[in-house]
């Protein structure tokens, strides 16, 4: 019998396949550029205003593309589950998902929360016309306890980009074993996927 193409009606569709990518790579990007920041010559100042100051930026625009993907999700039906996915791996990537969710939300509002307790001003994009506001709770602390609570969150946000770092990792390493078992769950997630039938 003669193989024919058909679309894939089990693929994400082109916005949540672009929120995918986009967001990701997004991350993947600040990740690196985190781990590079800290060899930034301390004696450069514009240089290194300039590096923390879009990556930032970056980090708000993660924030904001994040809660438009959230939304997207709760108002979007998922393609069905692929048949041959066992109860518990369907457990373990709702899981691994919803913490996806938690570090794409919550890192960057840890790192807003650095920017509004540093002692150095944050501009949009390094714009100077256009600085990062403050959020609200911390605004009025005192010099001390502005210092002390931007240590904290720069150790947590430390300690958030590892464990990342470790679940991008669980992630990707899931998704190529599936692929290589045959399982169509890498490519559903491509744009323009087909496949041939027949």
């Amino acid at each position: 019998m003669a193989s024919k193409i058909i679309t894939n009606n089990k693929s994400y569709n082109k916005v949540a396949v672009w929120f995918h990518w986009g967001i990701g790579g997004l991350i993947i990007l600040l990740l690196v550029a985190g781990v590079l920041m800290d060899n930034t010559p301390k004696d450069n100042i514009s240089l290194r205003a300039m590096v923390y100051n879009w990556h930032k930026s970056v980090g708000l625009l993660i924030l904001v593309l994040s809660v438009a993907r959230l939304l997207w999700k709760f108002t979007h039906k998922a393609p069905a589950p692929l048949p041959g996915i066992k109860p518990w791996e369907k457990l373990a990537a709702k899981t691994v998902h919803a913490l996806f969710y938690v570090f794409m939300i919550g890192m960057p509002l840890v790192g807003w929360a650095i920017t509004s307790t540093s002692r150095f001003p944050s501009f949009l994009f390094n714009w100077t016309k256009l600085p990062i506001p403050e959020m609200p709770f911390w605004k009025n602390l005192d010099k001390a306890a502005k210092t002390d609570a931007n240590d904290f969150f720069v150790e947590i946000h430390e300690l958030m980009a590892f464990a990342a770092i470790a679940l991008i990792l669980l992630h990707v390493f899931a998704a190529l074993k599936h692929h290589k078992a045959g399982k169509e769950i890498l490519v559903r997630m491509m744009p323009n996927y087909s496949r041939k039938i027949g």
